[in-house]
C-alpha cells in the first residue's frame, strides 16, 4: 500500500507539471539549437545545460537512457552532457560530479549504485545545483542520499519480487531456481531480497538452490552461465533468473556454447540488452523484466527544468520552503517494471525505436 501511494503521488505530480508547466512540441517539432525558440520554459537562461553523470556509460543497458536524453534535450530545447567513467569506477564518477559543479549547470543526474558518490551530491545541493538520483539508490530518503530532490526508478526491492511473480507464471508453483546477478550492487542485492522473500512467503514449492555472481560483464555472465549449467543442468525443472543486464545474453550465449536446447530451462532475466530480446525471440528466454528506464531521464530533466522556473520549489507547502528546511518533492517516485515476451519483443528491438539525432546532447 505504501509503495502504492508513492506512486500515485509521483503520477499526479508529473501529471500537473505536464498539464500547468509544459508546453511547446517534442523532437522533430522544429527549432532547436540552444536559442531559446522552442523552449518549455522561455523565461529561462536558453544556454542552460544539465548533466548526466555515472559510472557503466557505455554499456549497452543505459542505450535507452541516452535515447530518452536526445529526446529530453530537443523537447526542452537544453543542452545535456553524459559524462562519467565508461566502467565500473564509482570513485570516478563522484569525481566527475565535482568537476561538473564548477561549470554551474542547471542540474545534475546520477546514479547511486553506491555512497560513493555521497558526498559530491551534498556538495552541488550546497551550490545551489539541482539533483536527482535515478536507476538506484542507497537510503530511502532525500536526506540519506545527500539531499537530492527525489529518486526516480524501480523500487528494486519490489521488482525482485515482480520477478519472481514472473517466474512462477513460466514455470508454474515449483521448482529449483538459481539467481544469477552482480552481488554487491544495491540495485541487483535489493532484486534478490525480494525474489527471496516472495519465494519464501507465497511459493513454497520453490528452492532456491544457487548463486553465481556475473559481476555484470558480458564474458564473466558467460562464465557463470557455463558454470550453472555444469553445476545443476541435470535437475529437472531447473530456472535460472539473472538480475542484471549481462544475466540474458551470459545464460543463453553459454547454452549455445554447450550445445543446451532453447527451453531445456526456464529463464527470466533483467533488462533489454539488444543480445537479450534476440534470445527472447529465439526461445531461450521467457521473459525479461525492464525498468522504464527513459521515463526515469525524461522525468529528471521536466522536475529540474520546472524547479529551476520555480514552479516546484515555491510550491505552498510553507511561507519559505527553503527556510522551513521543507522539500516539495516525494522522497522516492518508483517507477515500475514491465515484462518483455515473444508476444511484444519486436516492439522493443533497436530497429524499431526512433532514431533522435540531435547537437544538443553530447556523449
Amino acid at each position: 500500500m505504501k509503495n502504492l501511494k508513492i506512486i500515485g503521488i509521483a503520477m499526479v505530480l508529473a501529471i500537473a507539471i505536464l498539464a500547468f508547466g509544459c508546453g511547446g512540441g517534442g523532437p522533430g517539432g522544429g527549432g532547436g539549437g540552444g536559442d531559446g525558440s522552442r523552449s518549455v520554459y522561455p523565461n529561462l537562461d536558453p544556454n542552460r545545460t544539465y548533466y548526466l553523470i555515472s559510472s557503466h556509460q557505455a554499456h549497452t543497458y543505459f542505450a535507452d537512457s541516452h535515447l530518452a536524453l536526445r529526446y529530453a534535450a530537443e523537447y526542452f530545447n537544453v543542452r545535456i552532457v553524459a559524462s562519467g567513467p565508461d566502467g565500473w569506477n564509482t570513485a570516478e564518477q563522484a569525481s566527475a560530479i565535482e568537476q561538473a559543479i564548477a561549470r554551474q549547470p542547471a542540474g545534475i543526474i546520477t546514479r547511486m549504485w553506491d555512497n560513493s558518490p555521497l558526498d559530491a551530491i551534498r556538495q552541488a545541493r550546497r551550490a545551489g545545483v539541482p539533483v536527482i538520483v535515478t536507476e538506484t539508490r542507497m537510503g530511502e530518503t532525500n536526506e540519506e542520499i545527500g539531499g537530492a530532490l527525489t529518486y526516480i526508478g524501480l523500487d528494486n526491492y519490489v521488482c525482485g519480487r515482480d520477478t519472481a511473480r514472473e517466474l512462477v507464471k513460466h514455470a508454474g508453483r515449483s521448482g529449483s531456481v538459481v539467481l544469477m546477478g552482480n552481488w554487491g550492487a544495491s540495485n541487483t542485492d535489493a532484486k534478490r531480497q525480494g525474489v527471496e522473500d516472495y519465494l519464501r512467503e507465497n511459493e513454497p514449492g520453490w528452492q532456491i538452490i544457487g548463486y553465481v555472481d556475473d559481476k555484470a560483464e558480458t564474458a564473466a555472465a558467460i562464465e557463470a552461465g557455463k558454470s550453472i549449467i555444469n553445476t545443476y543442468g541435470n535437475i529437472t525443472g531447473l530456472a535460472i533468473v539473472g538480475l542484471d543486464s549481462s544475466s540474458g545474453t551470459g545464460i543463453s550465449q553459454a547454452m549455445e556454447e554447450l550445445n543446451v536446447p532453447a527451453g531445456r530451462f526456464v529463464i527470466v532475466v533483467h533488462d533489454r540488452e539488444p543480445s537479450t530480446l534476440d534470445y527472447i525471440e529465439k526461445g531461450f528466454i521467457a521473459a525479461t523484466l525492464i525498468n522504464k528506464t527513459a521515463t526515469d531521464e525524461y522525468l529528471a530533466i521536466l522536475l529540474m527544468e520546472d524547479w529551476n522556473n520555480g514552479g516546484l520549489k515555491n510550491i505552498p507547502l510553507s511561507s519559505n520552503n527553503e527556510a522551513a528546511g521543507i522539500n516539495p518533492l516525494p522522497d522516492n517516485m518508483f517507477n515500475t517494471a514491465f515484462p518483455i515476451t515473444r508476444d511484444n519483443v519486436q516492439y522493443f528491438k533497436a530497429s524499431a525505436m526512433p532514431d533522435i539525432r540531435t547537437s544538443l546532447y553530447n556523449r
